[in-house]
């Protein structure tokens, strides 16, 4: 009878333990391998890292693209354009320069 509450003791000792770190693990694996867990968090965190580039890019591009077409604007001239349209309207030209009229 003494080797049963022995066995009975020793395994109330083991079990409870043994039960926490079963569910400790749990968590922690879970936490780490979840849709919500930190390696999708690190997927995120690239993913994010990747728009601001290319949101750096593009709105690089747009300003690029609004100097470009400002020059289109009403009331806004280009100097090389001013010149252009003031040898066109008093056809007048350099010595030296070649002049192509279209229409």
């Amino acid at each position: 009878m003494d080797v049963a509450i022995e066995i009975k003791k020793r395994l109330r000792a083991v079990v409870w333990p043994l039960a926490f770190a079963c569910v400790a693990v749990y968590f922690g694996v879970h936490l780490v391998r979840n849709d919500h867990g930190l390696m999708a968090l690190q997927v995120y965190d690239q993913k994010l890292a990747a728009a601001a580039a290319e949101l750096e890019a593009l709105t690089t591009a747009r300003i690029a693209l609004e100097r470009e077409t400002a020059w289109l604007r009403p009331g806004f001239t280009h100097p090389d354009s001013l010149a252009e349209q003031a040898r066109t309207k008093l056809s007048m030209g350099l010595p030296d320069e070649v002049v192509i009229l279209g229409r």
